[in-house]
């Protein structure tokens, strides 16, 4: 079973640092530093700005929108990377850098989700809110695995 846990904080590292680097590569398609015709980019940045048009949010309140949400997913992929190498069991080492790093995540896809609700997204965008609202409870279960399930393979008597 540790080796599922660690494996879950591996997947969530790797997942969260995709998910911050083609969110960087957009931010650098939309200051012109990478061309408009680079693959690798999310689509977030245009995304946001059509979002949050419904309120006529100025461009340079989404970029730092935009940048907040970049460098908070840099913070939970960088904490996640850190509870991978350190985790070792709900008894040994490394539990509460993986609670740090669940509750940072956690706390951004709830940000997501009120988001979706103040911009009224999820009427114009129907699976938004529900793709958070996924994410958050897939890292929430995964939390709830990483520390209910017993950390070693409990062997039982057979009858």
């Amino acid at each position: 079973m540790l080796r599922i846990k660690r494996g879950l904080l591996f997947f969530w590292a790797l997942w969260l640092s995709i998910v911050f680097t083609s969110n960087i590569a957009d931010g650098l398609k939309a200051l012109k530093v990478l061309p408009d015709t680079w693959p690798f980019a999310s689509g977030n940045y245009l995304f946001m700005v059509k979002v949050t048009n419904i309120y006529s949010t100025p461009e340079s309140m989404v970029a730092i929108l935009f940048s907040s949400v970049v460098i908070w997913e840099g913070l939970g992929a960088f904490l996640f990377w850190r509870s991978f190498r350190e985790f070792h069991g709900v008894n040994g080492s490394g539990l509460t850098t993986a609670y740090t790093a669940f509750g940072v995540s956690l706390a951004l896809w709830t940000a997501f989700v009120i988001a979706d609700e103040i911009f009224v997204a999820y009427k114009t965008y129907s699976s938004l809110e529900e793709g958070h609202m996924g994410i958050f409870a897939l890292q929430l279960i995964s939390l709830l695995v990483l520390r209910l399930l017993p950390d070693e393979s409990v062997k039982s008597d057979s009858l």
